[in-house]
């Protein structure tokens, strides 16, 4: 472990200083042995560091890194609930993006809350938190010194289009998208890092191609991106034709969410996304490298299932007519929503009654009932009011994982969900697994090149000026990993263990992981694209 050294009162010049590291500093040259200074929230000096500090730390050799930026999160309540978010600071990750798949609180009437802390309960929980969030300020400020990590927010579409048309299964009329436009702009001149959405949930799923160009061209004056979790109905070449053409019309830089290959189809999907270089579109990517997904388990319902939110899809759960016919989709082959259930882990179970099934396969409980998964599934979302997730597996592997990381639009994420007793292991341990992985036991990437993808890529990205770099005047966030030792030891069995090999952890200069240990301490900053928070 590094070796922590006592400096006399009178001969002190810097709060702390990490001695002897490898300093990856993130931008993907070469790590470079020496000392980084640190005096309040800001890093002050580099290199050979004559000065003393308060705290000295001697790293022995380990690499220092920016602290990790996850672009992918479902956070957003839970961490308000649990401030020291350790699952995910001890991973190394500094700053997390709210808001994602167009799921979100904010901006949103507090009259508004309900239906999204109902639906989405089973990825987000439904904690006992509350605040002015009716803009994405007041959202940011929330988080500001009272949780372990920074947070930046996306608008989620979501949001938006609930706002204006509630949970109507209908497109947006001209004077409804004026309205939408303008709740776009009033966010991005708070400070949100992109538009997101989620295509394959309600209420975003009601929307159409033209919607989501005339909101995005409003995030593109600003540069922000529009965030894709794609229309999964349309198969994935088609997805990631609309994703593209909605930055060429709205002149938008995009980013598509979770672009794991799910079907050994990476080749064909990466040069349908490729297509951005003819047509003028920016694009970036994020993976986050486990072979199965994560969501809610009434995610296998068709959209019409879901009009009007969870109170409708639960009445009509209850009609026997209705409920056969979102049986016989799901069944169906040739449904958008033809649901492989041997594929489905239960994850996260609200009641005490049925939380025994966390963890297990639906098909096996099934099989024990002597029913149809189908029938088994839907039981589950009626008994639990909706609030039930999976583990999705797939047939991936490590190969399909590197051709992704490999591509230089590609950055990390973990898409994590905190809900539930059996989450997906990505909730614990996906950086080190990107570290320990793909970086020392199967050499995908250099190590700094691999780090480039977990904090400048990123930070650059969404518009974060002064997160992502190991240089004097950027903030202090930073993470001490022993490579050699550095490794999730989280599985799909046994998924809440803490990894290894993330040694200290240290957030807007303050130290939230202490030789593997969390301080309690909690100097998360809310972020604003363009703005420096330091």
């Amino acid at each position: 472990m590094p070796r922590t050294c006592a400096t006399p009162p009178d001969k002190l010049m810097h709060d702390l200083c990490i001695r002897d590291a490898l300093i990856v500093d993130g931008s993907g040259a070469p790590g470079v042995r020496g000392d980084v200074a640190v005096d309040g929230s800001m890093i002050v000096a580099t290199g050979r560091v004559e000065d003393r500090a308060t705290r000295e730390i001697d790293a022995a050799g380990r690499v220092i890194s920016p602290g990790f930026i996850d672009v992918h999160t479902h956070s957003d309540l839970l961490l308000l609930d649990r401030p020291d978010h350790q699952p995910k600071v001890r991973q190394g990750i500094t700053t997390e993006l709210t808001g994602l798949d167009g799921i979100g609180y904010a901006p949103l009437a507090a009259a508004d809350r309900q239906a999204f802390l109902d639906y989405f309960d089973a990825l987000n929980g439904q904690p006992d938190v509350d605040g002015d969030w009716e803009t994405v300020d007041g959202w940011l400020d929330s988080f500001d010194r009272k949780v372990a990590v920074n947070v930046a927010h996306h608008l989620p579409h979501g949001c938006v289009r609930a706002a204006v048309l509630g949970w109507e299964d209908r497109p947006a009329t001209p004077e409804e998208l004026v309205q939408m436009r303008q709740i776009t702009d009033d966010a991005m001149r708070d400070g949100a890092a992109a538009l997101s959405t989620g295509l394959d949930y309600a209420p975003c799923s009601f929307s159409n191609t033209d919607e989501l160009v005339a909101i995005s061209e409003v995030a593109g004056r600003y540069n922000a991106p529009y965030v894709a979790h794609m229309r999964s109905e349309l198969g994935r070449r088609m997805a990631i034709r609309e994703t593209l053409e909605i930055g060429q019309r709205a002149n938008c830089p995009i980013h598509i969410s979770h672009f794991n290959s799910l079907d050994n189809s990476w080749w064909v999907n990466q040069a349908e996304a490729d297509r951005s270089i003819d047509l003028g579109v920016s694009l970036t990517f994020d993976t986050y490298a486990w072979p199965a997904g994560s969501t809610l388990l009434h995610f296998s319902f068709p959209d019409w299932a879901l009009d009007g939110g969870v109170p409708a899809m639960l009445a009509r759960l209850e009609n026997p007519d209705a409920r056969a016919r979102i049986e016989a989709e799901m069944i169906s082959p040739d449904s958008a929503r033809h649901t492989e259930f041997s594929n489905l882990r239960l994850a996260s179970v609200s009641s005490a009654a049925n939380r025994h099934m966390e963890g297990r396969f639906i098909t096996d409980v099934a099989a024990e009932r002597g029913i149809g998964p189908e029938s088994l599934l839907v039981d589950l979302v009626i008994a639990e009011r909706g609030v039930v997730a999976a583990v999705i597996h797939n047939s991936a592997t490590d190969a399909d994982f590197e051709m992704a990381m490999r591509h230089p639009a590609h950055m990390c994420s973990t898409d994590a969900l905190l809900t539930g007793g059996a989450p997906h292991p990505r909730t614990y341990g996906t950086y080190p697994r990107f570290l320990g992985r793909f970086v020392r036991e199967r050499g995908a990437l250099s190590l700094e090149e691999m780090i480039r993808h977990m904090t400048s890529a990123p930070a650059r990205r969404f518009g974060l000026i002064d997160r992502g770099f190991i240089q004097p005047g950027m903030a202090a966030d930073l993470v001490l990993i022993d490579m050699p030792r550095v490794r999730s030891n989280a599985t799909f069995d046994d998924p809440t263990n803490y990894p290894d090999g993330i040694d200290m952890v240290i957030v807007n200069g303050e130290v939230v992981v202490d030789h593997g240990r969390h301080t309690g301490a909690t100097p998360g900053r809310g972020l604003r694209r363009g703005v420096a928070a330091a």
